[in-house]
């Protein structure tokens, strides 16, 4: 047997060196595995405990996606910002700067810290904070969540937005004397609302009530949400089959998102005949269609938004077939491997 030559990495010049820890370490939102099964930033946590430099390299690839699908996920992450609080203190090199890093998050099934009052108006929330649970430090998430360009959130998260927005909206009259002229304290563009709606209902009150959440929406380029969750048809078996719209388009306060410019909705081409024990542990291979909605057909039309737009008999994969300056789609070129359980995480790391 012929010796096995070694790789003479150490000799690789450094920025040849960075390109390929970086290149390593990108999350494999894409995998067939099952999130739960292996972790997409499992590359990446490996590099990082290398050394102190390749941590300071791959950390930017760990961080421009967070995928937190649970409270408990969260709860670990507001802990890493501890940690990193402590870091800056000390004046550790183990400090990192996480807010310019995050460009896209996911958030569910978190209700932040609020209380619902007795005399309040709002239900109480079934994912608020339990008794057994310390309080989220809302100064350590609100930078990292608003920071993020691309924001996704479950309807039962959106109290810890409402959270956020609050103390950042003070912390901005705090900072700034001419506070109407100052810039908003968040770089959101893009708001993914995923999840069904709780069964009070959307409750954009929330937001519309409040100077920081009417500025909130007012501010979102780019709306998107998973049809399924939203009480819609969720696969689409053939190429002619229309596309049902989510339910609650219609009740969205549309005159509010005044810089909106289209509406995301992502749907799974999967066949009629889907064995359901695959969908729930294999996992099917399936292409993506995005139909992509012009801001201005729902919010000029708000009082007869369509229950279903027609389907594209061209679609193709890797194509973009388009209907009008209103409606066009586009169909992934590759296939997803898509599971019950993490199927729409999949669609958002790698499409939205």
């Amino acid at each position: 047997m012929e010796p096995i030559t070694r790789f003479p990495f150490a000799e690789l010049p450094v920025e040849l060196a960075f390109m390929i820890f970086e290149y390593a370490a990108r999350p494999t939102f894409d995998q067939a595995d099952l999130y739960d099964a292996r972790s997409p930033y499992s590359s990446a946590l490996a590099l990082c405990r290398v050394s102190k430099v390749v941590r300071r390299v791959v950390l930017p690839e760990l961080l421009h996606t967070i995928l937190l699908p649970d409270s408990r996920h969260l709860v670990k992450f507001v802990h890493a910002l501890r940690m990193q609080k402590a870091y800056k203190e000390k004046g550790s090199d183990l400090h990192f700067e996480y807010t310019r890093r995050v460009r896209k998050m996911w958030i569910v099934s978190h209700g932040g810290n609020l209380a619902t009052p007795a005399h309040s108006p709002h239900p109480s929330r079934t994912y608020a904070l339990s008794s057994s649970e310390s309080p989220l430090d809302i100064s350590l998430v609100a930078p990292i969540l608003l920071s993020a360009p691309s924001l996704a959130l479950s309807w039962t998260s959106l109290d810890l937005l409402v959270e956020c927005l609050e103390h950042a909206w003070k912390s901005r009259a705090a900072t700034h004397v001419d506070n109407e002229h100052s810039p908003l304290p968040w770089s959101t563009q893009t708001l993914t609302l995923s999840c069904t709606p709780p069964t009070a209902g959307t409750r954009w009150e929330r937001l519309t009530d409040t100077p920081q959440g009417s500025a909130f929406l007012g501010s979102i380029s780019h709306l998107s949400t998973n049809p399924y969750a939203c009480d819609c048809k969720s696969h689409k078996t053939n190429l002619c089959e229309e596309y049902c719209l989510p339910q609650w388009l219609k009740i969205a306060p549309w005159a509010s998102f005044k810089s909106l410019q289209t509406v995301f909705l992502p749907y799974p081409r999967i066949k009629l005949a889907v064995d359901q024990f695959a969908l729930i542990f294999t996992g099917i291979d399936s292409h993506v269609e995005l139909l992509t909605l012009s801001a201005s057909l729902l919010r000029d039309h708000s009082d007869c938004i369509p229950k279903e737009v027609k389907g594209f008999a061209e679609a193709c994969p890797g194509k973009e077939p388009v209907r009008s300056d209103d409606i066009r789609l586009n169909v992934s070129d590759s296939c997803i491997r898509w599971y019950t359980r993490d199927g729409w995480e999949k669609v958002w790391a790698c499409m939205l």
